[in-house]
């Protein structure tokens, strides 16, 4: 039922998303634009998953983090930020390694400050025993930044909604909430 949700909720943010593009004169292929800046941010990541499997407790997580002004596409006012996170997991002996895009749309607060929100997706690769599964998924996130010179912090709020796969005759996600710090520069 949860995926179905969480499917419907990233259908109609992606449809909204292609009705304003219609609607004003979104940048396409930005990076080829003369304007276009990447402003990229370097980060180290840290935080707290909580995973939906009924067996496995919360633990830290804890990875990198690269983002920058999307070059495919941006909006008429405030800007897509593309982040590329790489994070680990390892609690109660099931190890969970996630490569994840996530497009958020940011909004300026002040001359620092910017908040976010969007979609993306993911590839895991999970590790329970002896067993090594991919699994993709789908999540929702929020987020904050913080930007002063060279100097970039911020905190993301995820649901991730994966597959299942077959860990120990059963068939199992890796559907997980997670809150994360990032702390790093602007390159």
């Amino acid at each position: 039922m949860k995926k179905q949700v969480c499917a419907s909720v990233m259908g109609l943010v992606l449809a909204s998303a292609s009705t304003g593009a219609a609607a004003e004169e979104w940048d396409f292929l930005a990076g080829l634009s003369d304007d276009y800046q990447a402003k990229p941010s370097l980060a180290l990541v840290g935080g707290i998953m909580d995973p939906d499997s009924g067996s496995l407790d919360s633990g830290a997580v804890y990875g990198v983090e690269f983002s920058l002004n999307c070059p495919l596409l941006q909006p008429p006012s405030n800007r897509i930020r593309q982040q590329l996170s790489l994070t680990q997991f390892d609690e109660d002996g099931v190890e969970i390694t996630s490569l994840e895009l996530s497009p958020h749309y940011v909004v300026p607060m002040s001359e620092n400050l910017e908040i976010g929100f969007g979609p993306g997706f993911g590839v895991l690769d999970v590790e329970a025993g002896p067993e090594d599964e991919m699994l993709f998924g789908v999540h929702a996130g929020a987020s904050v930044h913080y930007r002063q010179g060279a100097f970039f912090a911020g905190a993301e709020a995820r649901y991730l909604v994966t597959t299942e796969e077959r860990f120990g005759g059963t068939d199992r996600d890796a559907d997980n909430a997670r809150v994360l710090l990032k702390v790093g520069i602007n390159l």
